[in-house]
């Protein structure tokens, strides 16, 4: 746990060469191509490598072909940041998410937080888009009905936990009133919605 929350550190304070920084009002986000981990980030290279969590793409995709854990985001959130998972959403490209803590998370730093069985709502509107490959606008993955924004439940645990997420569930990442949350995710993509 201690290497990846150094190189996790390093990614959001040093950007790395095939790294990005992304928007964030205050804290840091970094993302960056597991296939550019390597050598500078053995822990997260090998983390995010594992066989367990391939096995456990390949039955949630039910085929061979996909993209494992194409990019790592690594996240800090601190009081006041802002970003646009902050509101009830399902993502935009379905994938799989390996979401790793890398601090404690309680109620007050900014859990995050699901309605369990509301993936099937995403699944059942974006049907006609996905089979023309057409994404839709981050916009429209926030035009919900009122009972899938209220009641999202917060998932706490120590630094250690590991959530596996379906991304067409509905969700968002509360906001820290108190202290920092570290984290890092994976996200795993069927190959036509592999970002390029």
């Amino acid at each position: 746990m201690a290497a990846l929350r150094a190189e996790v550190g390093t990614l959001l304070t040093r950007v790395p060469e095939h790294g990005e920084q992304l928007p964030y009002s205050s804290g840091a986000a970094t993302a960056i191509g597991r296939r550019h981990l390597n050598d500078d980030f053995p822990a997260l290279a090998e983390f995010f490598s594992a066989d367990w969590m391939r096995t456990i793409a390949e039955e949630f995709f039910a085929a061979e072909d996909y993209s494992f854990n194409h990019d790592v985001i690594a996240v800090k959130d601190l009081p006041g940041t802002t970003h646009a998972a902050r509101t009830p959403h399902y993502d935009r490209t379905p994938n799989l998410k390996f979401f790793l803590y890398l601090s404690d998370v309680g109620s007050d730093n900014g859990p995050f937080a699901c309605l369990p069985g509301s993936h099937l709502h995403a699944k059942r509107v974006e049907d006609r888009r996905r089979r023309e490959r057409v994404l839709p606008r981050q916009d429209e993955t926030r035009e919900l009905p009122g009972e899938l924004t209220s009641g999202l439940l917060p998932v706490l645990g120590p630094a250690g936990t590991l959530l596996v997420i379906d991304s067409d569930v509905i969700h968002r990442g509360l906001p820290v009133i108190d202290g920092f949350r570290l984290a890092v995710r994976g996200r795993s993509y069927a190959p036509e919605y592999a970002p390029r």
